[in-house]
């Protein structure tokens, strides 16, 4: 095979989905993301978002809508059958099936909290673990030892003695049809109420109710299979590289419009939110920062000359660093390289608690410019300046790699005062999403009636788990509107009366869906290959700047080399001596042998 780009793309295997798409397919499988996720930007629509970096999130939530809208409509249709069906069929048909359904869940384990896939035995090959509840992190299977448990194994018991008592009832009424030529029919067994306890009634209701019964079960069977089969094929469609295999975010009504709306305004805007808690939430998990302060003096030519260095302030170091680091994203020779897609932005961080509307403040200091929201120049010359103690400005240095599942943002911030520069450097990687919304991938290609033959099947094996969670969306939506429309109104009131608003977000959707650990190794390394090399490019932009105006870049140098030989897991001795063994970097140790002089 000849070495061209298009066979190496060729080796590297097919185009795995994107975050957006794995979160998107999150929104189906997971009830507990998809909750979570409507409450923080549906119910406290007030909010303002926190960055997802890499994630559509009016995508998401669009999809999270549609999904619980599905479920609540299928749970709606079961209930209507029920309903309907108990005049139509008659009520010991309807307590017959449900009768049936309810033993059948009990040992199928039906109401445990696995995560919800839905897509059948390819994932169970795969053997998703359920997450836990609170800390979203996958977990082995625990036996119940719970209150549910025991009552679910007394349950059972109980089942087995039904099922008993229909055998034995069905072995008598052969031998009486056998033996007898006459035998009584269900309305002279029942004229008083002892014939209620005769085993031939129970005979008798199996057989005449029987019938109803199955169509009784079979009509929400075909109703959650059609869940199912939908489902299927909307996953199937975040597997396809393809942009236009998903049906774009249409909202339903006004009110969804303006949330999509503001969503797509707020999202990727430069100006964001802080609180004392959580200060930046959405960046994902914090690295190994580093701080400098040295002096500012002239260097030994200016010195020698007489002649002053030229001024500097914080302004002029972040467009040196920026034009620095923007050219690693403008290297021909490695077409394919993730530095490619390296963005350099702006970003300024302010109080969350207001008494005035975000209308009045929120996007005040940015502009549009060629489709990006970006921080106005003006603005970030005088941040830049007056560093203000509430109003932190920032460099934003960003690499997405591994289809933005990998996001690498780094924080530098600079200031001189008092012939002092002082340079802050906060790293962040956010992982990749959780390899239980990576089962999409698995589903592949494959037809309508697959999908339509594994929806049946499952369906019928989860009969009772799949009404239970559609019926159960039904008053989950009630619940959420009603807290929706509560917070609303609580929201108007605080503001007519002039009270306080925190208006920072609670939680990321982006890292709601994150990983705890990196899913290969290479994952890792490239998240420190970025960090290293953004590193020594924002050390070389500064020392260049700082000689090229005529100020002595020796201090700065010490520090950067010291924080180097930190941050590669050595040690950084300066201005002493050190007599005998030193080690340096996570879990290193020193072992000394006993003895005189030890």
């Amino acid at each position: 095979m000849p070495a061209t780009p298009e066979n190496l793309r060729h080796q590297a295997g097919p185009v795995p989905g994107d975050a957006t798409r794995y979160l998107c397919a999150a929104a189906w499988l997971d009830r507990r993301f998809r909750a979570q996720l409507i409450e923080e930007l549906v119910e406290h629509n007030f909010r303002i978002p926190a960055p997802s970096p890499g994630t559509d999130l009016v995508r998401v939530l669009h999809e999270a809508l549609t999904a619980r809208r599905w479920e609540a409509w299928t749970g709606a249709l079961c209930l209507l059958v029920l309903v309907l069906g108990s005049p139509f069929f008659g009520v010991p048909t309807v307590v017959l099936a449900l009768a049936a359904v309810a033993l059948l869940g009990i040992f199928r384990g039906a109401g445990t909290d696995r995560l919800d896939h839905r897509l059948g035995l390819e994932v169970e090959r795969l053997e998703v673990e359920r997450l836990d509840a609170t800390r979203r992190v996958p977990r082995g299977r625990q036996r119940s030892t719970t209150g549910a448990g025991l009552v679910r194994r007394l349950l059972a018991a109980v089942a087995v003695l039904v099922a008993a008592r229909l055998v034995l009832v069905g072995y008598y009424e052969f031998r009486s049809w056998r033996e007898y030529d006459y035998v009584p029919g269900l309305s002279e067994l029942t004229e008083d109420w002892t014939g209620y306890l005769d085993p031939r009634y129970s005979w008798y209701l199996l057989r005449d109710q029987g019938i109803s019964a199955v169509l009784v079960i079979v009509l929400p069977w075909l109703v959650a299979a059609a869940l199912r089969y939908r489902i299927r094929r909307r996953l199937a469609a975040f597997t396809d590289p393809d942009p236009g295999g998903v049906p774009p975010p249409e909202p339903k009504g006004p009110r969804a419009a303006w949330l999509y709306g503001r969503l797509r305004e707020q999202q990727s805007g430069p100006e964001l939110l802080y609180r004392k808690e959580a200060p930046l939430v959405g960046l994902g998990a914090a690295g190994r920062s580093w701080r400098m302060t040295f002096e500012l003096r002239p260097s030994a030519d200016r010195a020698a000359g007489g002649r002053a260095p030229d001024p500097i302030d914080a302004a002029a170091l972040y467009r040196a660093v920026a034009a620095r680091v923007r050219a690693l994203a403008h290297d021909p020779a490695y077409p394919e390289d993730p530095l490619r897609g390296l963005t350099v932005t702006d970003r300024v961080f302010r109080p969350s608690l207001r008494h005035d509307d975000p209308g009045t403040w929120l996007g005040a200091m940015s502009g549009r410019a060629g489709g990006q929201v970006l921080l106005e120049p003006a603005w970030a010359d005088l941040l830049s300046r007056t560093g203000h103690e509430r109003l932190r400005h920032y460099l934003a240095i960003r690499v997405g790699s591994w289809n933005e599942e990998v996001v690498v943002t780094v924080l530098v911030r600079a200031t001189t005062r008092g012939g002092l520069l002082y340079l802050e450097w906060l790293p962040y990687a956010l992982g990749p999403v959780a390899q239980a919304y990576h089962v999409i991938d698995l589903l592949g290609h494959r037809s309508d009636l697959e999908h339509a033959l594994n929806a049946l099947g499952w369906s019928a094996r989860s009969l009772v788990g799949d009404v239970g969670i559609a019926v159960g969306q039904l008053r989950q939506v009630r619940a959420s509107r009603r807290r929706t429309a509560r917070l609303r109104a609580r929201y108007r009131h605080l503001v007519r009366s002039g009270y306080a608003v925190d208006y920072a977000p609670r939680l990321s959707v982006r890292e709601l869906g994150a990983s705890d650990d990196f899913q290969n190794i290479f994952q890792a390394h490239d998240v420190q290959r970025f960090l290293n090399t953004v590193t020594q490019r924002v050390f070389s932009a500064v020392g260049d700047e700082l000689r090229a105006r005529g100020y002595d870049s020796g201090a700065f140098e010490k520090q950067a080399q010291s924080i180097t030989n930190v941050n590669n897991g050595g040690v950084q001795v300066v201005g002493s001596n050190v007599h005998g063994p030193v080690a340096g970097g996570s879990g290193s140790n020193v072992n000394l042998n006993e003895g005189p002089g030890t």
